[in-house]
């Protein structure tokens, strides 16, 4: 799904539609509608021969043709955002799980978004790491439209607005995330969110 949303694969059809335009009709030229939705990977990808302030730095002077010294300026506030300043000259090998999460989404967010897409953000982490993804993510959402594909139920419980709950590539259901948890119209989807699967 994250993977149509940012068009790494093109839907066999549908539609997708940024500020009511579909992006699959040519309408909107495709770096444009890419330079504004962010990714961040399940795996972090970060650059492993680069600092943490080049990892943040790489994509502005690259892509958004920033100089070096804007590229660095923003790069320090958003790596201050998600509290990873201080690892600025830290190289990306030497950092926990959680800490390369962090930096992934300060490199996101260096690229000025305006849609975030996570990819599991939290499953190679543990839980007191999860807990402060959970809570930055939480904070971004005032600022950002966030997609998450998550696996863990009570993840989306915790975070999201609205929740859709995908079945074998079937959308089974999907409405605001406190309706659907305490009355899922859907038995598949009961099943998955009480744990009863026999």
């Amino acid at each position: 799904l994250l993977r149509c949303i940012n068009l790494l694969e093109i839907p066999d059809g549908g539609n997708i539609l940024y500020k009511g335009t579909d992006i699959l009709s040519g309408k909107l030229p495709l770096t444009t509608y890419r330079s504004k939705v962010g990714m961040v990977f399940q795996s972090f990808n970060l650059f492993a021969n680069k600092t943490v302030l080049e990892n943040c730095m790489i994509g502005q002077i690259k892509v958004l043709k920033r100089s070096k010294e804007e590229a660095q300026k923003i790069a320090m506030q958003h790596l201050e955002e998600v509290g990873m300043q201080n690892f600025a000259d830290a190289s990306s090998t030497r950092l926990s799980g959680g800490q390369k999460q962090r930096v992934a989404i300060a490199r996101a967010l260096c690229m000025d978004p305006e849609v975030l897409l996570f990819d599991e953000p939290t499953s190679a982490l543990d839980p007191i790491a999860t807990l402060k993804i959970e809570e930055l993510i939480n904070s971004l959402k005032k600022d950002f439209t966030i997609v998450i594909v998550t696996h863990n139920m009570q993840q989306a419980a915790r975070i999201s607005d609205k929740t859709a709950f995908f079945l074998l590539g079937e959308m089974v259901e999907y409405g605001s995330t406190p309706e659907l948890f305490a009355d899922p119209q859907d038995e598949r989807t009961e099943r998955y969110i009480t744990g009863r699967f026999g």
